[in-house]
């Protein structure tokens, strides 16, 4: 909660007066917290408030800075909160592209528009460097805009990652989703503004060229020693595998992606 974030932030700040008056407006971060959370259930965060402070005393630079001054310093005692979000991404992988390593917080809705959340627990994610800098709209401005978020959207229990070869000399990839037709529109929409937002066709498939030629010469023997079946039959067992893992990784759609050219398990790559 954020009430507990924000008590151990300033527990430790040298003005007195400035320290009191946060603590007596802890109303205001609660109910921004509870805010959040109701807007984001109803797909409505696009509705919150900009820019709203509580005092002139508590205004946009004091509530960033107790994030940035009080949260994130190591010195500090709220910092045990930033480490414990930091470290909860599975794998330590970033949940916005499941591909690169954690090095920040992103927030979800960026400090410098809702100072308010700043330390805001569940406006705070585990994200790459990349993800947390590139995102092409960090402001909704509609419910379709909202990209997903890790603690409040899952979806991996459904098959909505694809992808398919554009060329095969050279060899590209173009990555897509094909969510399940009984998904809402507006989930539609926003798997689709979250896969555009953080450019991840683009990232996957740069990935996936370096995993075609990692293999080339694998499947390659296995081509000209067994031909199309037993290629298919050695590249379905990849997919299979990958699938058991993660149903939507840049490589399950890779394997899947493969065994369904008809082209490419004719030996053209060769």
């Amino acid at each position: 909660m954020v009430s507990n974030v924000l008590e151990d932030c300033v527990d430790n700040l040298k003005n007195q007066v400035l320290k009191q008056e946060i603590l007596d407006s802890i109303d205001f971060f609660t109910t921004a917290e509870s805010e959040f959370e109701d807007k984001i259930n109803g797909n409505n965060l696009y509705q919150i408030e900009q820019n709203k402070i509580i005092s002139e005393s508590i205004d946009s630079t004091v509530l960033k800075s107790i994030y940035s001054d009080r949260m994130v310093n190591k010195n500090n005692k709220g910092r045990v909160y930033y480490d414990s979000i930091f470290v909860s991404a599975p794998s330590g992988k970033c949940p916005f592209c499941s591909v690169r390593l954690v090095g920040a917080l992103d927030h979800y809705l960026p400090k410098s528009k809702y100072p308010l959340l700043s330390v805001t627990p569940i406006n705070l994610v585990p994200s790459c460097n990349d993800c947390n800098k590139d995102k092409l709209v960090d402001t909704p401005n509609s419910r379709e805009e909202e990209t997903l978020h890790p603690y409040f959207d899952d979806i991996e229990n459904f098959d909505w990652l694809k992808a398919k070869i554009i060329t095969l000399k050279p060899i590209k990839f173009e990555y897509y989703i094909s969510p399940p037709d009984d998904w809402t529109d507006l989930l539609k929409a926003r798997l689709k503004h979250h896969f555009s937002a953080y450019l991840l066709n683009e990232l996957y498939s740069i990935h996936a060229i370096e995993e075609f030629e990692n293999i080339k010469l694998q499947i390659t023997k296995l081509f000209q020693t067994g031909g199309v079946n037993l290629l298919k039959e050695h590249i379905l067992d990849c997919y299979k595998s990958r699938y058991s893992v993660n149903k939507n990784s840049w490589q399950t759609a890779f394997y899947h992606c493969l065994y369904n050219d008809s082209d490419f398990c004719d030996g053209n790559f060769i």
